[in-house]
């Protein structure tokens, strides 16, 4: 790109310089000057604790044995906060006379009193300091930035893959301030960045933009010259026949000038396929068809009936099965039903639009083999001549059966058959005899589908594969009480989900990424369906260019009726498939005019084209100002300063004097404001280590990166700007989080809260567990953030972290679970009433799955994520050197010997005191997170003394019993999420006390969240 003034990348430098010295300063520890009651405590230390503790602890617990994980050397005469919890420990220990161990030299009394008089002042000395603030300063995190870019440039694009990921607290979260550390690399990503997505939103607003546009309309003989060419896209791939697709370039009308980019029609390739023959000669192709193809790919073998088909109507998709590669088997092709549009020519940049334009189909459902064939005295006998057209009358609607009579019900050949204007194609299997029928010789009946006949005449057309003589269709309507009716209305009631996908081909199949969201189509009436997205988002060929192989740099976009649960679906119907890149509702684009905002002050092109002189400068700057100003105020989340408003003026005006246009002056000012601190930072400034309040701009922004992990809205800024929130806090909390942009936060904070990264990178045993297959993971894995946005947006009690009555899930998750037949919400996650094992977050796949090796589970982890995540007590880290559980095939070691045989080691026994006990009643769940079905030893006595023998018994426990600490757990992780940074001690005794005082009807989920953000906790820096 253009190159940056010397200004610019010095003013740059001292920004960066500026903002690691800011950043050093804020992480920089305070230590006040010791008063008179510090001393003391402090000479009590030197004189009576560290002896004691040196002779009597200090053997076992240094920087070499740190046994139980426990160190004493490292304590200091005023305790640092992380020393806190330790010596409340020490003193539980010493005090029930614990510690030192039996075979050790016992303290006497007065040396317990001296040592638990000296923690009871520390630890009162620190409740009554509370903890010390000094301000606040943390770097946006990857996800946090990438939103503010969205929301602050309306881009789609995701910028972000060139910044080095975010590095992961021990509290489990990415937006912990002391771990955002600036690096050189950060900086140059961040200043790359920051020109990229300058470039893409402002353009010259005198060009006329170059845009491709085409329309695939799709259906039987659609095409009235079609390609005298007989082409294939290679393996596991079939063309639809060019007769059955039109391909029209199009130049819809458009408020602005624009030039339409007409594909290219000519081409010489000396690799690629002529009909099934390979050729490795130069041949010249002609025709639109050669750029553009309709192709159905993916492995073969459709469940039942045909996978796609193209009627008069349209192309009519099945689910896309998924392929066998995501159940563990090598080839790639992709799941079956897997039409695409297969071209070589779209944008390289810029947002698109795809248009579908698809109805849901009014179906028929068709029937396994073994389905009981029915007849009754009102059946009716039609006979089939192949290939003629004969006539079905009925007095009323009715819900038939129809079966198939003759040798093709034994034949295994594939039928057509069209029933008025809708056709189904299915293979022909399962004859057998019916003796109610009094069939003569061999003749057998095969049942083929339900449907819904209308009343009067629907005229019958049948084909089969191969010609078969004396074949008849029984045609029997169904009793309301029918199970086949039964069948029916539940599959009639359901719709086909219609999803967008945009990729490359390859040899082995293809590489696809979704564009954004199924949608459901709920209407057997053609609409639109429209799928927006970034082209630099998704993958691309890269391929040099003139590449001469026939099928190099092919891109494609994928169009399905998304697979849910395996459940029959009504087909989908796609009459055509419109495709717009870059996509422009205006020129310029929004996203320049929202930066170049339309003012009076906008001087006239004609004064904008004039050499910077001191004249001009006075009739441009105000304007200049006008934008900067607007922009770096949002930008900041708070208003722009005069002194920051002049620097930026200064580098326009420098740029402007060296001879660089108005819009590109602007982008160099624009470019210090994206790579300022103030913008990549969320900075709450402080005059002292004593806690001060927000002000209301960084309330504003401190809220919204909570509650959305975004900026802060027009509405937000504007309570901020009136100083008005905080009387209308709490509104704007349910504002928030009513949005869908609370999705964000909850998308964010519920995976590293619960550790979902395990589940992500898990290995899986595919043979043991074929169900946790890659479609399966996929919707696994959003389980967790949705029930959490369930539970806080509904206002559910606490108590349904572990224990529910329903479980949140879709079509896809509850067939997991084994519920299929309770779920009816497709893509859409759903509350499903519930009294089995799966209510909560304790059993839920993509945790417990996370907690296993693929292949077994592991008690231990599973143990230790309860009391680290869901009650708070997280045992010590281990020491160095403690060795893993052993794996063994022995059927005759049992878990519990195992578990044994490991806390025998030094030092372990502690810890898995705390740890294993909550792990031992998980064993009722495999490592695919799903309940074993044989009988499993799952009694444990508890840490607290209570014993329990199944999950479904901890989960009760929990409830009933550890609710304080359960409360006190979700509000910890998110008081330290939304803070940004790990609690003081002081904070956690606080919450602690907090949640030990609330009524049952006040531990609820929003409520929680309404009352931290509204504490000295959240409201303070």
């Amino acid at each position: 790109g253009r190159k940056v003034s010397p200004l610019l990348a010095g003013l740059l430098i001292l920004l960066t310089i500026s903002l690691q010295q800011s950043a050093n300063a804020q992480t920089r520890p305070d230590t006040p000057p010791q008063n008179t009651a510090d001393s003391a405590r402090t000479s009590l230390f030197e004189t009576q604790v560290r002896p004691l503790l040196a002779s009597h602890c200090a053997r076992c617990h240094n920087a070499d044995k740190m046994t139980s994980g426990i160190r004493v050397d490292q304590i200091a005469g005023i305790p640092e906060d992380r020393h806190l919890a330790l010596l409340a420990d020490i003193r539980k220990q010493i005090e029930s006379g614990a510690m030192p161990p039996e075979d050790e030299l016992q303290l006497k009394d007065e040396e317990r009193s001296q040592i638990t008089s000296w923690i009871d002042l520390s630890i009162r000395a620190a409740r009554e300091q509370g903890a010390r603030k000094n301000g606040a300063m943390r770097r946006l995190t990857i996800a946090q930035y990438r939103h503010s870019l969205t929301d602050l440039l309306g881009i789609q694009e995701d910028l972000t893959d060139s910044l080095p990921a975010d590095a992961i607290s021990k509290d489990g979260f990415t937006n912990n301030s002391a771990l955002m550390t600036l690096s050189p690399l950060q900086s140059e990503a961040w200043f790359e960045i920051a020109q990229r997505a300058l470039d893409q939103c402002i353009v010259d607003e005198s060009a006329i933009p170059v845009v491709q546009t085409f329309r695939m309309d799709l259906g039987r003989s659609i095409n009235p010259d079609p390609s005298p060419d007989n082409l294939i896209l290679g393996a596991n791939s079939e063309l639809i026949p060019s007769t059955d697709f039109l391909v029209t370039e199009l130049a819809p009308d458009k408020t602005f000038p624009y030039q339409p980019w007409q594909m290219q029609r000519s081409f010489d390739f000396i690799e690629g396929y002529v009909g099934n023959d390979t050729i490795r000669q130069w041949r010249h192709f002609e025709g639109l068809a050669h750029s553009v193809f309709a192709c159905v790919r993916g492995n073969p073998g459709y469940p039942r009936g045909a996978a796609w088909e193209t009627t008069p109507a349209g192309l009519l998709l099945r689910p896309a099965v998924p392929g066998s590669e995501i159940f563990g088997e090598s080839t790639t092709y992709g799941p079956r039903a897997n039409f695409k549009i297969s071209l070589r020519e779209l944008p390289h940049q810029g947002n698109f639009r795809i248009t579908v334009t698809a109805a849901a189909v009014d179906d028929g459902l068709l029937l396994p083999p073994d389905t009981p064939v029915s007849t009754t005295p009102n059946s009716i006998r039609i006979p089939l001549p192949a290939g003629i057209q004969t006539a079905l009358s009925l007095d009323q609607p009715e819900i038939c059966q129809i079966s198939i009579i003759g040798p093709a019900a034994t034949s295994g050949h594939n039928l057509q058959l069209q029933l008025g204007t809708r056709d189904f194609s299915t293979k022909i299997e399962g004859g057998r005899p019916l003796p109610e029928l009094n069939l003569t010789g061999d003749l057998q009946v095969s049942p083929l589908l339900t449907i819904r006949l209308p009343a009067g005449q629907t005229r019958i057309t049948a084909n089969l594969s191969q010609p078969v003589l004396d074949c008849e269709l029984l045609v029997t309507p169904l009793p309301p009480e029918h199970p086949q009716t039964l069948s029916f209305l539940k599959f009639e009631a359901r719709r086909p989900w219609l999803g967008a996908h945009m990729g490359l081909r390859r040899d082995c199949g293809s590489t696809l990424a979704q564009i954004g969201q199924p949608i459901e189509v709920r209407s057997h009436h053609l609409q639109h369906y429209v799928f927006n997205g970034a082209i630099a988002d998704f993958p691309a060929p890269e391929v040099e260019k003139n590449n001469v192989n026939y099928l190099a740099g092919v891109r494609e976009i994928g169009i399905r009726s998304e697979y849910t649960d395996g459940r029959d679906l009504p087909r989908l119907r796609i009459q055509s498939v419109q495709f717009e890149g870059p996509y422009f509702e205006s020129w310029p684009p929004q996203t320049h005019r929202s930066i170049f905002i339309n003012s009076p002050l906008r001087p006239s092109p004609e004064v904008l084209a004039q050499p910077f002189t001191p004249d001009s400068r006075t009739l441009q700057e105000p304007w200049a100002r006008q934008i900067l100003s607007q922009f770096t105020t949002r930008a900041f989340r708070r208003p722009v300063t005069e002194n920051e408003l002049q620097l930026l003026l200064s580098v326009w005006a420098s740029a402007r004097t060296s001879g660089t246009d108005f819009f590109n002056s602007i982008k160099d000012s624009l470019l210090v404001v994206l790579t300022s601190p103030a913008f990549l930072f969320i900075i709450e400034d402080s005059h002292g280590p004593e806690p001060e309040p927000l002000t209301d701009h960084e309330l504003a922004a401190k809220l919204a990166f909570f509650l959305w992990n975004s900026p802060p809205d027009q509405k937000l800024t504007a309570l901020a700007d009136n100083s008005t929130l905080r009387q209308q806090l709490h509104s704007e909390i349910d504002r928030l989080i009513d949005d869908p942009n609370f999705f964000r936060f909850i998308s964010e904070f519920t995976p590293q809260w619960l550790n979902l990264d395990r589940f992500d990178v898990l290995s899986v045993d595919e043979k043991r567990f074929p169900h946790l297959n890659r479609t399966a993971r996929s919707r696994l894995r959003l389980e967790p953030s949705e029930t959490l946005a369930w539970l806080i947006r509904s206002d559910r009690p606490v108590s349904e972290l572990v224990q529910a009555d329903y479980v949140v899930a879709d079509d896809q998750v509850a067939a997991y679970y084994g519920l299929a037949d309770q779920s009816e919400s497709g893509f859409a996650f759903l509350p499903i009433p519930h009294k089995g094992n799966v209510g909560g977050l304790l059993t839920q796949a993509a945790v417990l799955a996370g907690l296993s090796n693929g292949r077994e589970p592991n008690p231990v982890k599973r143990g230790a994520w309860l009391a680290r995540k869901i009650i708070a007590e997280p045992p010590a880290d281990p020491p160095p050197n403690v060795p893993q559980l052993p794996e063994s095939n022995d059927s005759s070691l049992s878990l519990r010997q195992k578990l044994e045989a490991h806390r025998n080691q030094p030092g372990c026994a502690k810890c898995h005191a705390g740890i294993d006990p909550w792990g031992v009643p998980f064993e009722q769940y495999d490592a695919s997170g799903r309940k074993r079905s044989e009988t499993v030893d799952a009694v444990s006595t508890l840490p607290d003394g209570a014993t329990v023998d199944s999950v479904e018994s901890l989960k009760r426990h929990l409830a009933a019993n550890r609710l304080d600490q359960i409360t006190f757990s979700f509000i910890k992780h998110l008081a330290t999420w939304g803070n940004g940074r790990s609690l003081a001690w002081t904070e956690g005794e606080q919450l602690q006390s907090y949640a030990q005082k609330l009524t049952p009807e006040q531990r609820t989920c929003r409520k929680l969240l309404h009352d931290l953000i509204d504490s000295p906790l959240f409201l303070t820096k």
